[in-house]
């Protein structure tokens, strides 16, 4: 981050350098732009002298033009290429030669230029400049006449164009701005040109140069580069952290294609037949990680989506489950409700596919994750029956879930935590499976008990005689689709037949045909 903002200091430090060569460039191209119409003016005043050229009359009339205040004087009168007398009262003879010009005039009214003569011819012994020539006559421009001001760091040459488009320095001893490196870093190079002039100013800046004339300034800099690093770098991580964490994540991506489901089966404890399936979900992370709902349904909670989750698991596991080719006699579909959506209307509309299905029989759990309205529950669990759904008070034991709930409430069954069937029978929790079972036997309400791992557990359930369904891994684990598919088609013969009657029965009938071992299911690998 540090070097990200020292970078875009260095580029603004380049931009503020680049305004000062454009705001210094400015400058010199007026002052050669104005030596420039001085020429053209005095030239012109030249062109109307009296008398014959080089006469007394004529260099009188010279002389009155260098006397001018605009800093020119030496004024050659030069029809041609060759000068034969000068403002001074100098009269040649032989004329002497200046040749052919470097920057030929395109018309009557621009000049002609010759770079980088001797003007020696105008008193001016070893010193270089420019010619400057309008008709017959021409003005000699000695080099600090065309040189720019410059500094320590920064540096301008005036340059002439030529028509076929080179450049010609001024001033031939700094004529290495031209040709020098503009590629490096810490170098700057600018060209200006005037228009409807063959003249530019290019200028050389060795920007560290000019930092170092500015040590405070520099450090100022820094620090300030480092403190706006620090503020940006902790807001960026604590951006990442907040975009990345799990819950914005799971805010982001659930949807449709992230939700996964799997299909636990529910059999009966009496006849060992598969009557039902517990639909559950997990949710895809983005890097492909499928997670279990202990980790995102508190998520879903807190975010207030627990409508469009149901509703996604529900139109999934139709979509899935139609795709089978196997079914016992009408499946049973259980699907885990949210206290918050316990609504019959609301779930009535989730499972129209459903109830619609001949092939399926749906079911619900209440998910008791906070208190509910006891009346409006009694009504829903009452509409939901009179519209053939039955409803399970889910992970009794834990929670909001109690007796006096399961005495009030027209539920069709109660599920048993899994704690109680995963403890040692001679714990507390075991002794209190067998208490809780006659308890809730009294009531006239279908136990469930899931979380049934062992065969011995199973057999000390069979064994009461109360416990009307189980599901655990030692039937099988939670599974997909795909697996799902393949474990019915292993038993085809197994399942019950369809039944005639309109209401299904919970559990199955016992007078069904083709009892099944649940010690023979096998252990269905858990979702990769």
């Amino acid at each position: 981050m540090f070097l990200l903002v020292a970078g875009v200091g260095i580029g603004l430090i380049r931009w503020e350098f680049g305004n000062h060569i454009a705001r210094e460039q400015k400058i010199e191209l007026e002052r050669v732009g104005a030596l420039e119409a001085s020429v053209v003016t005095a030239l012109k005043m030249l062109a109307v002298a009296r008398g014959a050229p080089c006469s007394s009359e004529f260099l009188e009339g010279m002389r009155t033009v260098a006397f001018l205040p605009d800093g020119l004087n030496e004024f050659m009168f030069s029809p041609g290429e060759s000068v034969h007398c000068s403002a001074d009262g100098t009269r040649y003879a032989p004329p002497i030669q200046l040749g052919p010009p470097d920057i030929p005039s395109t018309d009557s009214n621009h000049l002609s230029w010759r770079i980088g003569r001797d003007l020696a011819i105008v008193r001016h012994p070893g010193a270089t400049g420019a010619i400057a020539q309008l008709g017959d006559f021409a003005v000699a421009i000695p080099q600090r006449a065309a040189a720019a001001a410059g500094s320590s760091w920064l540096e301008h040459e005036v340059l002439a164009r030529s028509g076929d488009r080179t450049t010609i320095p001024l001033n031939s001893d700094r004529s290495r701005l031209a040709s020098a490196d503009s590629g490096a870093f810490g170098v700057l190079r600018r060209t200006s040109c005037l228009t409807d002039s063959v003249f530019c100013v290019t200028s050389h800046a060795d920007l560290a140069a000019g930092a170092g004339e500015r040590p405070q300034l520099i450090a100022l800099g820094l620090l300030a580069a480092a403190l706006v690093s620090w503020l940006l770098a902790n807001s960026t991580l604590s951006w990442i952290a907040k975009h990345w964490s799990f819950e914005e994540r799971f805010r982001r991506g659930m949807n449709a294609k992230s939700v996964v489901l799997a299909y636990q089966p529910i059999v009966d404890a009496k006849t060992e037949k598969l009557v039902a399936v517990e639909v559950l979900a997990r949710w895809r992370d983005y890097d492909g990680r499928i997670l279990p709902p202990s980790l995102f349904l508190p998520l879903v909670i807190k975010n207030g989506v627990t409508g469009a989750f149901t509703q996604i698991v529900i139109d999934r596991a139709y979509e899935e489950l139609s795709s089978l080719q196997t079914y016992p006699s009408r499946l049973g579909v259980n699907f885990n409700i949210f206290a918050s959506d316990f609504d019959s209307s609301l779930v009535l509309h989730w499972l129209r596919k459903f109830r619609s299905d001949g092939r399926f029989w749906p079911g619900v759990e209440l998910v008791e994750e906070q208190d509910i309205d006891m009346v409006k529950a009694q009504q829903t669990i009452e509409t939901l029956s009179d519209a053939g759904v039955p409803t399970f008070i889910d992970d009794f034991g834990t929670g909001y879930s109690n007796i006096e709930r399961i005495a009030r409430l027209p539920v069709k069954g109660v599920k048993l935590d899994k704690s109680f069937a995963m403890s040692p029978p001679d714990s507390v929790m075991g002794r209190m499976l067998m208490q809780i079972i006659e308890m809730i036997k009294t009531s006239g309400r279908f136990i469930v008990v899931e979380g049934v791992e062992t065969s011995a557990q199973l057999d000390l359930l069979q064994s009461t005689g109360s416990v009307d369904l189980v599901q655990g891994y030692v039937i099988s684990k939670p599974v997909r689709i795909e697996n799902l598919r393949s474990f019915l088609a292993l038993y085809p013969d197994r399942m019950a037949p369809h039944q005639a009657e309109d209401t299904p029965r919970y559990p199955a009938q016992s007078g069904a045909a083709g009892a099944f071992s649940l010690v023979q299911w096998p252990m269905w690998t858990t979702m990769k």
